[in-house]
């Protein structure tokens, strides 16, 4: 049996910061549990392995939860990106934001954000890897965690094992079941920031095409009444067409908010409406009154797009442009409105993170349990997912300094 005064169980984002950060309130007598051979392994593959930790425009509104905003601001306005970047300068690392305000490490490789935080606490002492924890308890002298290897008396538990996305990384979502076991509830649990389904007749030909473009989502509506589209919904960024739907970051910022049955609403061309490309293609026929339709496109679109399109709206590729004539406009709206029904999502092994978890109604501010003292939480296990773009990681580090200072304050 081994003693300490706090337990960290999960080796990944939060559970690194949040040993940091015990460590710089004094916090020294604390272990870290991780069920892999090594800690941060998804962290070191985070931003498909450049490590986009933060975004430059953090708030609530970038997040999907059930917990109320003030909550919610708090606990990242207390350790915000700014927090963060001057966190990682004392570390010795640097960290740098693109033009649309994703945060990278200047090394651009997210394993140097593991091997920092490794170097700072002190190599391997405080790790004991390769440790699935089966159950946690709370006793008169402390909690008692039992591994597969070990059992372990904690004066106080942090809860910082991931959710049930990529579990290629170790997650199995099995940190639910010993919240669980204290008395918490659990909100419905789905797949977040993942490739999205669609059916196979709307994206045929269009493997491989990766295409810079407006996305909104649309829910479609009773018979005979309105779609809607979703407020706040329109975002630009790549749309990558995969053998079964689509990928990309247009994608991934929609997913957490798509349902089966509702549309993706693509614009090919954006900053240009239906009404501009129809003239453009009215001119273009005009000129050249025996080019075939798909040559048509040509210069417009990428090849594969126009063809699809094309099909779309039932227009041989051979027609020429003279006979295309009152198909322009259908053809122009295509372009610019390229619904794709969505028939579901590549699940949690695809998955980058879960949406759902412990509700934050359960925690206090500092996030420890109001059913059981001592016990705290941090990153992907609370009832928190945030757009893609670094805030999923940045609230892995704003929720683990809490629980760390709400830890040091309860010693």
């Amino acid at each position: 049996m081994q003693r300490c005064d706090v337990l960290i169980v999960g080796g990944g984002a939060a559970g690194l910061f949040c040993a940091l950060r015990l460590a710089d309130l004094g916090v020294s007598n604390y272990l870290l549990l991780e069920r892999n051979d090594r800690v941060g392994k998804k962290l070191s593959a985070t931003g498909n392995g450049q490590g986009n930790v933060s975004n430059i425009h953090m708030g609530p509104e970038h997040y999907f939860s059930q917990a109320e905003a003030p909550q919610l601001a708090k606990i990242l306005g207390d350790f915000d990106e700014k927090c963060l970047a001057e966190y990682f300068a004392s570390l010795g690392g640097i960290l740098i934001s693109d033009d649309v305000g994703r945060v990278y490490p200047a090394s651009r490789q997210a394993s140097s954000v593991t091997d920092l935080f490794r170097f700072a606490l002190g190599g391997g002492d405080v790790f004991r890897l390769g440790e699935k924890v089966l159950s946690a308890e709370r006793r008169q002298n402390g909690f008692v965690v039992r591994s597969e290897k070990e059992e372990y008396v904690a004066r106080a538990l942090v809860l910082a094992c991931g959710g049930k996305a990529s579990p290629h990384f170790g997650a199995d979502g099995g940190g639910y079941a010993l919240a669980k076991a204290f008395g918490h509830s659990v909100t419905p649990l789905a797949p977040a920031i993942v490739r999205l389904k669609t059916e196979p007749a709307a994206i045929r030909g269009l493997k491989g095409i990766r295409c810079d473009c407006n996305v909104v989502l649309v829910r479609p509506g009773k018979p005979g009444g309105k779609d809607s589209v979703f407020a706040n919904t329109l975002t630009r960024g790549d749309v990558l067409f995969t053998e079964n739907g689509v990928s990309g970051d247009a994608a991934f910022r929609l997913s957490s908010r798509v349902r089966e049955g509702d549309e993706l609403a693509i614009n090919f061309l954006p900053g240009a409406g239906a009404e501009k490309i129809a003239r453009l293609l009215a001119a273009k026929a005009e000129r050249y009154p025996q080019m075939r339709a798909e040559d048509l496109l040509r210069g417009v679109v990428h090849s594969a797009v126009g063809r699809a399109a094309l099909r779309r709206c039932n227009i041989s590729p051979e027609e020429r442009a003279e006979k295309i004539g009152a198909k322009l406009a259908q053809l122009a709206h295509s372009l610019t409105w390229y619904t794709l029904p969505v028939t579901g999502t590549d699940g949690f092994a695809n998955a980058q993170v879960t949406r759902g978890g412990i509700p934050l109604s359960e925690l206090n501010d500092c996030l420890m349990s109001r059913k059981t003292a001592g016990l705290f939480f941090a990153g992907e296990i609370l009832d928190v997912d945030g757009e893609c773009g670094g805030y999923n990681l940045q609230w892995a580090f704003s929720s683990a300094a809490a629980a760390a200072k709400g830890v040091a304050e309860w010693l």
